[in-house]
């Protein structure tokens, strides 16, 4: 649902974050919740079902603030891929929050459709039929969703730079085609 006032989402969120430190996600109540925040039920009830709402509709939020390839403001692997890890960098509280709330697979799915985004740009795709296409983009997006979480997970040790170049390395240009 749209129309959730900054305000509104901000104390929903740090109420969440407040929470989730003291009880396991699912013991949340929406009154516990709208209470922390300071917020009304009916607040929470025009613009949210549940709890896991709350995460979904953020997650939404920023995932659609993300450009499609085609037009981010940088077409190099490299520098996409930094582009990608920054962002992830730059949301990490939020990312943090979902996998202390148990949300690991709603990250996931965001993760793996910004990554299925990057994998359908490769032009060495092009020589895969359909199945074969999926499976690569699968295969590959599944591997970087995992190294991605576990970042975020153990509190970005490392730069987003230094992953970027990391997942650069492992996900090499492909200079055969599948039917070679």
């Amino acid at each position: 649902m749209s129309g959730v006032s900054e305000n509104t989402r901000e104390y929903l969120l740090g109420a969440l974050a407040r929470l989730i430190e003291k009880k396991d996600f699912d013991a949340i109540s929406v009154s516990e919740l709208t209470r922390v925040a300071g917020i009304s039920r009916m607040t929470f009830y025009r613009h949210y079902g549940n709890v896991a709402d709350v995460l979904s509709q953020e997650l939404a939020r920023l995932v659609a603030t993300l450009p499609e390839y085609k037009h981010l403001p940088v077409q190099e692997y490299g520098a996409v891929m930094m582009f990608y890890m920054q962002f992830f960098s730059e949301h990490a509280e939020f990312m943090q929050l979902l996998l202390k709330a148990g949300q690991e697979p709603m990250l996931r799915r965001a993760v793996m459709t910004v990554m299925t985004n990057l994998a359908e740009s490769k032009e060495s795709l092009q020589n895969f039929n359909t199945a074969e296409k999926r499976y690569y983009i699968l295969y590959q997006a599944a591997g970087l969703d995992s190294v991605i979480i576990d970042w975020l997970a153990h509190g970005q040790q490392e730069t987003p730079e230094q992953m970027a170049t990391f997942i650069q390395k492992t996900w090499p240009p492909m200079d055969v085609s599948p039917n070679d």
